[in-house]
C-alpha cells in the first residue's frame, strides 16, 4: 500500500512509536473520530514489532468477557513474551468498570483478583525458571 505522510503525521508518528518502545509505554490518544489515532497507533507498535490487540464488543460483552480477554492478553505478554500494544477505545466501554481496570493496569501493571489464586501459583511456577535466567 502506498501511504503519503505529512509533516505533522510523521511527528505524532516518532512519537507514539518512542513512547510504545519504553518499558510499560503507554500513552492515550486524544483527537477527533477518523484523524488515524488507531492506524497510528498500530503502525507504532509495528515499528517496534509489537503485534496489537483489540477487544471486540458484542451484544453480550460483559465484565467476565473483559477480564478473560485481559488475562489473555497478559498471558501472552508474560508467559510467552510477546510484544503486544492494547488498543482500547471510549466506544469500548461497555461497562463503567472497565475504566476502573484499565486504570489499575496503568498505576500499579495488575487488576486486582484477575487470576484466582491457584491460578496466580501456576503462572508463577512456570515464569520462575525464566525469571532465574534473567537473573
Amino acid at each position: 500500500m502506498n501511504l503519503v505522510f505529512f509533516s505533522d503525521c510523521i511527528q505524532h508518528l516518532s512519537r507514539i512509536a518512542r513512547v510504545l518502545a519504553q518499558q510499560r509505554g503507554n500513552a492515550m490518544l486524544v483527537g477527533v473520530g477518523g484523524s488515524g489515532r488507531r492506524s497510528m497507533a498500530r503502525l507504532g507498535g509495528s515499528i517496534n514489532e509489537q503485534k496489537s490487540f483489540s477487544i471486540e464488543i458484542t451484544k453480550s460483552y460483559r465484565e467476565k468477557e473483559f477480564h478473560e480477554d485481559i488475562r489473555g492478553l497478559l498471558r501472552s505478554a508474560g508467559l510467552e513474551n510477546q510484544q503486544l500494544v492494547f488498543l482500547f477505545s471510549d466506544t469500548q466501554i461497555v461497562k463503567e468498570s472497565f475504566l476502573e481496570d484499565i486504570n489499575n493496569l496503568l498505576n500499579s501493571g495488575e487488576i486486582p483478583n484477575l487470576f484466582p489464586p491457584d491460578e496466580k501459583i501456576a503462572i508463577c511456577d512456570e515464569l520462575a525458571p525464566k525469571a532465574r535466567e534473567v537473573g
